[in-house]
């Protein structure tokens, strides 16, 4: 999919690793300062990862979803914030979700990300986050009603 000059590819940790790996270490390890033991996962090749290519082919940004549509992050290098890249992989992992018939997309969001998240349709959940050390709160986008074809649009 290409989209305002940027590529989006669904790539897989195989063929895609060090792309990841390149765009998680700057953003998700240096700025945010998580470690890299929580975010190599025993089950990467499961999860969808989507990547983003700038017109020149470098990756710009980076998405990790889990098949039951937990986004574990949406992460894009400093010099491309702003101009729309990270709600566009928002946008492509809902469509994922979608024709994957799933109910909802969700995270866990930290603080300085939930400005973000709520400008791209998700909202805070009741339910607490998962016990396994990403920080922050649980937030929530619906993908379809519930016992519904069509799509959720909020």
């Amino acid at each position: 999919m290409t989209s305002s000059g940027y590529t989006f590819i669904l790539g897989t940790w195989g063929s895609d690793a060090a792309d990841i790996r390149q765009v998680r270490e700057q953003v998700l390890v240096s700025e945010m300062g998580l470690s890299r033991e929580l975010l190599e996962l025993a089950n990467e090749s499961q999860a969808l990862h989507v990547l983003v290519y700038d017109s020149g082919g470098r990756v710009v940004g980076a998405a990790r979803m889990q098949p039951d549509g937990r986004i574990d992050y949406v992460a894009v290098l400093r010099p491309w914030r702003g101009w729309t890249v990270g709600g566009a992989l928002l946008g492509y992992l809902h469509h994922i979700a979608w024709v994957r018939q799933l109910e909802k997309i969700w995270s866990v969001v930290p603080e300085s990300a939930r400005r973000f998240f709520e400008k791209n349709r998700f909202l805070p959940a009741d339910e607490a986050p998962p016990a396994d050390g990403f920080p922050g709160q649980r937030y929530t986008r619906m993908v379809r009603r519930p016992g519904s074809e069509s799509v959720a649009l909020h």
